[in-house]
């Protein structure tokens, strides 16, 4: 067995126990620091060397970034990513990368020979990306909300995302990266009877050695649900909980920009006090492109670069010692 598999194993019995103090869970991730484990997640169409110094600066750990494995192809998208690397190296931050496609897996729906095909092709993405940027990598996870529609263009999760992951997990335990691997990205945290926790519950019997953690999305989730959440991922899959996205837009509905900051504070604080071993926000800038206002304003940022009360926010309590 790998030695990170090792690691992750050593950190489930201590989470387990109830001993899992942010230095014992920074050995899931031996890229990060113990307090060090806050990140924030950046577009590589726009991410910068001075967005990677004003993050370090900021205090975050990392940051996160998505690759669309359907895009890798393209020498353009291929620049797009190598550039983001290096804009996270020049200071020093390493990366959450989460892999993903944005088109249908298959053309035939449901087909379990394509989706296995499938599977498999996708595993040898990720370990060729792996192989490229390892050494910077804080961990590997694998998609992003695929129990919502819009990330899961292959249709019908109940039927055809087991039969797609099992062939990814099954590829990628024969490979045996060194890079943590977390999944699912999931838009809501598991629970008792969702249909990722009925996935989850295949998948890590089929494929124990496939996953360190299991990644979720809790947004408008307290602290309390969250630390609910924790406590039921670890009971049933015995794996460790990690939060890959969480943000809150400045809209007035949610008390504008100071309402943002506050709220940012809050969750960082609760974080903290909970010991997840990874939680990344979402995001860096306000994001132009965004379909409708919510989405165009999580950033801490303007989207030119201007900072946010959430910013500050952010600044004072990740920087302190």
């Amino acid at each position: 067995m790998h030695s990170s598999r090792f690691k992750r194993l050593a950190v489930s019995t201590l989470l387990m126990l109830g001993a899992g103090s942010q230095a014992h869970a920074s050995e899931l991730f031996p890229a990060l620091t113990s307090n060090k484990n806050i990140g924030v997640q950046v577009k590589i169409q726009n991410f910068s060397a001075t967005d990677a110094r004003q993050i370090k600066a900021t205090g975050f750990g990392f940051v996160r970034f998505g690759v669309w494995t359907n895009n890798l192809t393209g020498p353009a998208y291929q620049k797009q990513i190598s550039d983001a690397f290096a804009a996270a190296k020049s200071a020093e931050l390493p990366v959450l990368m989460t892999v993903r496609s944005t088109k249908a897996l298959t053309a035939t729906p449901g087909d379990p020979g394509e989706l296995a095909t499938a599977g498999e092709q996708f595993a040898n993405a990720v370990f060729a990306l792996e192989q490229s940027y390892g050494t910077q990598l804080v961990a590997i996870e694998i998609w992003n909300e695929p129990d919502l529609e819009k990330y899961w263009p292959t249709r019908d999760f109940e039927t055809t995302f087991v039969p797609f992951m099992s062939a990814v997990c099954h590829t990628l335990q024969q490979k045996a990266p060194s890079t943590p691997l977390i999944g699912f990205g999931f838009a809501r945290a598991p629970s008792a009877g969702s249909a990722s926790t009925v996935a989850l519950n295949k998948l890590v019997s089929d494929y124990p050695k496939c996953l360190s953690a299991i990644s979720y999305h809790p947004y408008g989730m307290s602290a309390a649900k969250i630390e609910n959440a924790q406590a039921f991922i670890q009971r049933n899959f015995h794996l460790p909980g990690v939060i890959s996205e969480w943000g809150v837009p400045s809209l007035d509905s949610n008390g504008g920009i100071h309402g943002q900051a506050g709220k940012i504070s809050t969750f960082i604080s609760d974080v903290k006090k909970l010991n997840i071993p990874l939680t990344s926000l979402y995001e860096w800038k306000n994001s132009d492109s965004g379909g409708n206002d919510r989405e165009r304003n999580f950033g801490l940022l303007t989207s030119e670069g201007q900072s946010k009360p959430a910013e500050t926010s952010a600044r004072t309590l990740l920087t302190r010692p």
